[in-house]
């Protein structure tokens, strides 16, 4: 047992853990530094359930979805916002372990009456994938099919390549997404889905995902995202 701890030490000094916002290296079984974690924008309740902010943050108009609820643990700024670059751009898998615990909080604490068939992440076109190597959706999902003991399920592909959302003003966001997911066998008929995807603005991702599903059998479709923009809160 000490021969292992010695071990463990010396493995830590060589390869040191660190923190999944920042990159820094940080204490053995930490997940963020010191100077991240009040820098992470956390969601209070009450949470509005069409654009997953805190209601006094909501100016969505509560306009519907095909999404049954939105809900994230964090808005997309500060800390997190450097974990989900992290994530998505620089091939950092591992800093969606702080995401993935806060997610299982978001949904067991407004998703609690909620008996999910399945969890399903937002799909990357064949283009995408290749060139991140990941779907940062997925890794988010399989980590919280882990936490919830709820089945994984790739229910969802993207046909073709689209412009990165990011790079679109809100107004073109909706139409880009546009017919551009099919579904594959496999969707629970009658079931409820808790749809997972990294980050919602708009929310028109989420939405024609959602819209896919329901036509495929689905009854009620939920999302989680790690974070929500407060750039959501326009109606649009």
């Amino acid at each position: 047992m000490v021969k292992r701890s010695i071990l463990k030490r010396f493995l830590a000094l060589l390869y040191p853990e660190r923190c999944c916002c920042c990159g820094r290296p940080i204490i053995c079984g930490k997940l963020i530094c010191e100077a991240c974690r009040p820098k992470l924008k956390l969601i209070k309740p009450p949470v509005c359930s069409f654009c997953a902010c805190m209601v006094q943050h909501c100016r969505c108009n509560k306009r519907q979805r095909h999404t049954n609820s939105c809900a994230a643990p964090f808005y997309f700024e500060g800390a997190a916002q450097s974990a989900i670059y992290r994530l998505k751009f620089k091939g950092k898998a591992c800093a969606a372990e702080i995401f993935c615990l806060a997610m299982a909080h978001t949904v067991r604490r407004e998703y609690a009456d909620i008996d999910f068939d399945c969890i399903v992440p937002v799909p990357l076109s064949r283009d995408a994938l290749r060139k991140r190597r990941y779907n940062q959706s997925a890794v988010l999902a399989k980590g919280l099919a882990d936490l919830l003991d709820i089945p994984y399920a790739e229910l969802l592909n993207k046909q073709q390549t689209t412009i990165p959302q990011r790079e679109l003003p809100a107004y073109r966001r909706s139409g880009n997404v546009l017919g551009v997911f099919d579904a594959t066998d496999g969707v629970p008929e009658g079931g409820s889905v808790l749809l997972v995807d990294d980050t919602v603005t708009t929310g028109s991702t989420l939405d024609e995902c959602a819209k896919i599903l329901k036509l495929y059998g689905a009854q009620a479709v939920y999302a989680v995202t790690a974070t929500v923009s407060r750039l959501s809160n326009q109606s649009l």
